[in-house]
């Protein structure tokens, strides 16, 4: 039986990703597939271990795991490949994404050189990257090497980070624009030739329903949204597809930290 696990939106929650990830066997079943759909880092406190453990992942299982980019990402790369030097720098929250490149002592020394700049300069935004560079080659490589992933086809599905343009189902692969597979809002909902499966948005935004948090909507057609909220409910949704059977199912996180698998939909397989 071959499995297809999507998530999402990760944002530096390295605890939550890891109890998600428990709920998946990549080692009984080489057909099955884990996707990860963008937004691994940012406003979480853990982005870079989250990013290690996802190319670890991908270097350990190359043909069952597949790797997306997301928005943050590629504002990051945007920032670090120097197209732009103020942007990530100035939506980095207390810097927290920044900081979690860097060693405890490393970056107490590093931020005290930074206290002697008095507002983010391109001086500053070199240096820090220069300090990342130093200790993280191989990480950034491999994230650039993520920076035109934008999309997974199956015969069935389509997963990607925030959406496609659904104007002509013939011709969405040309009518997408780069920035909308990472950037896409607001989310669209109902019928569409594949089902197309992303994250990017809140689901209690896309449902009104605040018992969405930390969950999968579905539209009743064709989309499937993993919520993006992970810094509100410390959980990273699971969505999964048999596609022996055509379900896909989810998973509630009980009181006890147990998890109840449930099912959301039926396809014909």
């Amino acid at each position: 039986m071959a499995n297809i696990f999507s998530i999402s939106d990760i944002h530096g929650c390295y605890e939550a990703m890891i109890d998600t990830l428990s709920l998946i066997d990549l080692e009984s079943d080489e057909n099955s597939k884990l996707l990860f759909l963008g937004d691994y880092i940012n406003r979480g406190k853990d982005s870079c271990r989250v990013l290690y453990h996802i190319k670890n992942l991908e270097e350990k299982y190359p043909n069952q795991v597949v790797v997306l980019i997301g928005n943050h990402e590629q504002m990051f790369l945007d920032w670090y490949c120097s197209e732009d030097e103020f942007i990530w720098l100035s939506q980095d929250q207390q810097l927290l994404t920044t900081k979690s490149f860097f060693e405890t002592e490393h970056w107490e020394y590093f931020f005290r050189e930074l206290q002697h700049l008095e507002r983010f300069t391109p001086r500053m935004s070199n240096f820090i990257k220069g300090e990342m560079k130093k200790e993280h080659t191989g990480l950034f490589k491999w994230l650039l090497s993520k920076s035109k992933e934008f999309f997974y086809e199956t015969e069935m599905q389509i997963y990607v980070h925030a959406g496609v343009c659904e104007a002509d189902s013939e011709l969405w692969k040309h009518a997408t624009e780069p920035h909308e597979f990472t950037w896409k809002y607001p989310a669209e909902t109902g019928s569409f030739y594949k089902d197309i499966i992303a994250g990017h948005v809140s689901t209690v935004d896309v449902t009104n329903d605040n018992s969405y948090l930390g969950k999968v909507f579905w539209d009743g057609q064709s989309h499937f949204f993993i919520d993006g909220e992970t810094i509100e409910s410390n959980i990273v949704p699971l969505l999964k597809f048999d596609t022996c059977t055509g379900v896909y199912s989810s998973y509630n996180k009980l009181t006890n930290d147990s998890w109840v698998e449930y099912k959301i939909a039926k396809r014909s397989v």
